[in-house]
């Protein structure tokens, strides 16, 4: 039990990491083209904001086109153009990378991470947000391996 609740949390983080990895890849060909200010600098944000469940993708696209809009660095159209570009993305995490990603990593219902990353943000903030998804997982696991058993024997 202990195993499989370690190896859940291992491919979560696994997951979360290698969403984070694409984010900035794309991120980082994307703003190169476009011409936006600091590419790799902001790649970077893009990878390290997507680590956060939920929220972390539209944070760290949020604070890039802030970061367009600087006078002197950016401009609005090439805000404009980020900005689309990473509602499009989002979109594309959301109903397609994430959910092949995730369904490998950890086989957790997606109502079920919703409901966990919202109550560990709403307790424990970020830091709870971060822990609530391998949280929910483990303890899945034990319902699943321990208390259906029990019951069934019933």
């Amino acid at each position: 039990l202990a195993e499989q609740i370690t190896n859940s949390v291992g491919y979560y983080v696994i997951g979360q990491v290698s969403l984070g990895v694409i984010n900035g890849i794309l991120s980082w060909i994307f703003l190169s083209i476009i011409d936006a200010p600091f590419p790799a600098v902001l790649a970077v944000v893009a990878l390290l904001f997507s680590l956060i469940p939920l929220v972390g993708t539209l944070t760290g696209s949020t604070i890039i086109v802030l970061t367009c809009l600087i006078p002197g660095l950016g401009s609005p159209t090439i805000a404009l153009i980020a900005a689309i570009y990473y509602l499009i993305y989002m979109q594309l995490e959301a109903y397609v990378i994430s959910p092949r990603i995730m369904s490998r990593a950890v086989a957790i219902p997606g109502a079920v991470v919703v409901v966990a990353a919202l109550a560990g943000g709403s307790l424990l903030g970020l830091l709870g947000a971060l822990i609530a998804i391998p949280a929910a997982a483990s303890v899945l696991i034990i319902y699943r391996q321990v208390v259906i058993p029990r019951q069934n024997e019933r």
